[in-house]
């Protein structure tokens, strides 16, 4: 890890060089992608998208990832149940 913040430099140190405005701008822009994604893959899911909202709290949000990848998606459930139908 060292080798890497030799070439680099340190990533927090990057937005403390920043004046404050431009760090809370980029910090606000990734989160709302990771929002926007998180709502986008749970809607295809079947979930709701305001599930989101827990990756916002720390510790939560890793229960959260175990639970969805572990769970029944309904979206899964609603394709198996219309395999037996037949072609329409």
């Amino acid at each position: 890890m060292s080798t890497f913040f030799t070439v680099y430099g340190d990533p927090i140190s990057f937005l403390l060089r920043l004046p404050e405005w431009q760090s809370h701008l980029i910090i606000g822009v990734l989160l709302a992608y990771k929002m926007g994604l998180a709502g986008f893959i749970l809607a295809r899911a079947g979930f709701t998208p305001l599930l989101a909202l827990l990756l916002l709290v720390p510790y939560v949000d890793l229960i959260a990832l175990w639970l969805f990848a572990y769970r029944r998606w309904p979206s899964q459930a609603q394709g198996r149940a219309d395999e037996g139908r037949g072609p329409t």
